[in-house]
């Protein structure tokens, strides 16, 4: 077992890169170490020019070194599989056969899909579905929520590519490139759909300061591009509690009963609820009457109104449009269940539930990284920091260069060394026995 805490340990991680903060070191241990006074908006490098120089440094480090220190997700790794003992056996040996994962600290599993004979089944996380249909560009939002009625992160359909926001999924063109394009919302990616909706900046989705990609991860269904699979990131089955909507939006008129008059009531479902000032807050629809004519839990209030644009919200479906299915904990992870992992070496046993004995019959999405940051990897961020500052620092403007100091080439060379010499050594050996 690994160190898990260290009283040397850099722990003063509250990641913003724009503000001159990463997971390994920040601006002011920068400026400290060149003992210049501290960087700011106005300064320059600026504090979020530091921050993209820590964000470079701190991939050189997970690269040399072979592992990270921060939370890095890991999509569709392929596994083979093979019995290291016979079911019948497996009670003595508390697994039937396992498999070695590329990176080891893992956090979480995120998908476990194993090949059943006839298709991939997920045994990992609480899971979402959404399944776009025929007039998917009706959608209007899909919205995640925390579970207890918590955050709801709402992800807002935009029909044009010239209008496409950082916050938004674009539905202009089919099915599938709509669903690429919820995905990488929900996981804040760079959009792999930008050559076609010209997008220039990663996806990004927060509410009450929260990000959305912290608390959910989605991919697309291997086997139907028109599904899309939401895992929760929540610790074991506590995701089964998030909820997902989706909503639609259509034109109506009431007049203080329980009938409202719809643009289109065949994409509309018993159970939708409403948001318009003239519906009570709890109203639900009870009933369709005929295509424009919905019978509602409660009568509208406030008068007659008409043509009143009134937002619908489903946790189920929306007819032609999309289909729902809400959190499912599909997880058995313990040493007596399905599966159970040894997350320090990056191992999944399995014991009740095993893949089939064929290649490629394990697809494994994970979140890996150490916990913990020591001493060395933030003084070798630091350093590394300094001297790229250094190394830029053309003018001397910000680091003065006097006959009786050192030169900043010098200095340079020695952060730049001193730095890698740490790092020499710090990467995880895996030895495998036959």
């Amino acid at each position: 077992m690994g160190t898990t805490i260290s009283p040397s340990d850099y722990t003063s991680i509250d990641p913003d890169y724009s503000a001159g903060k990463g997971f390994y070191t920040d601006h002011t241990e920068v400026a400290n170490l060149l003992q210049v006074p501290a960087f700011s908006d106005s300064t320059y490098p600026t504090k979020a020019q530091i921050g993209a120089i820590i964000k470079r440094v701190e991939g050189i480090i997970d690269d040399k070194v072979k592992r990270s220190f921060r939370p890095i997700v890991t999509k569709d790794e392929y596994h083979n599989f093979e019995f290291t003992q016979l079911p019948h056996m497996s009670y003595y040996g508390g697994h039937v056969g396992f498999i070695q994962l590329k990176q080891m600290k893992v956090r979480k599993i995120v998908s476990l899909l194993l090949w059943q004979g006839s298709e991939y089944k997920e045994f990992a996380s609480a899971q979402a579905k959404i399944t776009l249909h025929d007039n998917f560009r009706d959608l209007n939002s899909i919205i995640l929520q925390l579970p207890d009625s918590g955050v709801s992160f709402e992800m807002l359909a935009e029909n044009v590519v010239g209008s496409l926001g950082n916050d938004e999924f674009c539905n202009t063109f089919g099915i599938k490139t709509t669903n690429e394009e919820i995905v990488s919302l929900i996981n804040e990616s760079f959009p792999s759909m930008s050559q076609f909706t010209k997008a220039t900046a990663p996806k990004s989705l927060t509410s009450s300061n929260l990000s959305i990609s912290d608390f959910f991860y989605a991919c697309k269904n291997r086997d139907n591009g028109k599904q899309i699979f939401i895992s929760s990131l929540l610790s074991g089955d506590d995701g089964a509690d998030c909820t997902l909507k989706a909503t639609i939006k259509q034109s109506c008129s009431g007049n203080n009963s329980t009938n409202l008059t719809v643009a289109d009531s065949s994409k509309l479902s018993v159970g939708m609820t409403m948001t318009l000032s003239n519906i009570p807050t709890t109203a639900t629809i009870t009933s369709i009457t005929d295509s424009t004519t919905v019978v509602l839990s409660l009568a509208t209030t406030g008068g007659a109104f008409s043509s009143q644009v009134v937002t619908f919200t489903t946790t189920d479906s929306i007819p032609s449009v999309c289909s729902l299915t809400n959190f499912t904990d599909k997880e058995d992870l313990k040493r007596l269940g399905s599966y159970w992992t040894i997350g320090e070496e990056g191992r999944i046993f399995f014991l009740r539930d095993y893949p089939y004995h064929r290649d490629n019959s394990v697809v494994v999405s994970y979140i890996a990284g150490d916990g913990r940051v020591p001493s060395a990897i933030h003084e070798a961020a630091t350093k590394l920091t300094a001297a790229e500052v250094i190394r830029h620092d053309d003018q001397s403007v910000l680091i003065a260069e006097t006959g009786g100091n050192i030169s900043t080439k010098e200095k340079y060379d020695i952060l730049r060394k001193e730095a890698m010499d740490i790092l020499k050594g710090k990467g995880d050996i895996v030895y495998f026995l036959d």
